[in-house]
């Protein structure tokens, strides 16, 4: 009679330095489309190099990075910094208002050896949505475009309407600022503040006549 047995096998240990949980600004679920991670290095120069790694999506939809930095030799070995540029089909991170990435340590590891910092929970991570967003048709969006005093389209900017609705702009200075609780025949104030070089605007807008035309909003 042939019968299965368990055999002693080996076994490893994956950490990853850091989990991204992606959130729809709209919805506070988890995003529609496509959503990819591009990993830079920091070399010794202090420049981001560009790396192939790419994240792996667990069960719960968490992007990770479970063998970033798994070394056979670990001893004395330091950090390395890295940087996670998110682009998404549908959606700008709102962390671009301040910065390119999210910058982050990952300490060498192997299975003898745990990183000297051990992540236990996810970042969240907020998605707002770009002017390709596919917004329910009942949706009121207010679309335009940020320019500097030249002209110039501006990318970045945070476009909102107080702290109820925010979006980001591309990079040709457009935004699709979905409108939800305002009634019409109201006057809004919609604010612009560009956080990298300490510029905004303002501009106010009313219900539901200024939906039809692409309001341009100039920051100082």
């Amino acid at each position: 009679m042939i019968g299965w047995h368990t055999l002693a096998a080996e076994g490893s240990e994956l950490y990853s330095p850091i989990g991204f949980r992606l959130l729809d600004n709209l919805t506070s679920k988890g995003p529609i489309g496509k959503v990819e991670s591009e990993l830079d290095l920091k070399d010794a120069g202090g420049a981001w190099r560009t790396t192939d790694i790419k994240p792996v999506v667990t069960l719960s939809g968490i992007l990770a990075y479970p063998a970033l930095e798994r070394r056979a030799d670990v001893v004395g070995q330091p950090p390395r910094r890295y940087r996670a540029r998110l682009k998404a089909d549908y959606y700008i991170p709102l962390y671009r208002r301040t910065r390119d990435g999210i910058e982050f340590d990952a300490f060498p590891y192997n299975d003898t050896n745990p990183p000297a910092v051990i992540t236990t929970s996810p970042m969240s991570v907020i998605l707002v949505p770009a002017t390709n967003y596919p917004f329910p048709t009942h949706l009121r969006v207010l679309r335009g475009v940020v320019v500097d005093v030249l002209g110039n389209p501006v990318s970045d900017v945070e476009v909102r309407l107080s702290n109820i609705e925010r979006v980001i702009t591309d990079e040709k200075g457009n935004y699709g600022l979905p409108i939800r609780w305002a009634q019409n025949g109201t006057s809004l104030n919609i604010d612009a503040d560009h956080a990298r070089t300490n510029r905004s605007g303002m501009i106010t807008v009313t219900l539901p006549q200024d939906l039809g035309a692409s309001q341009r909003i100039t920051i100082f």
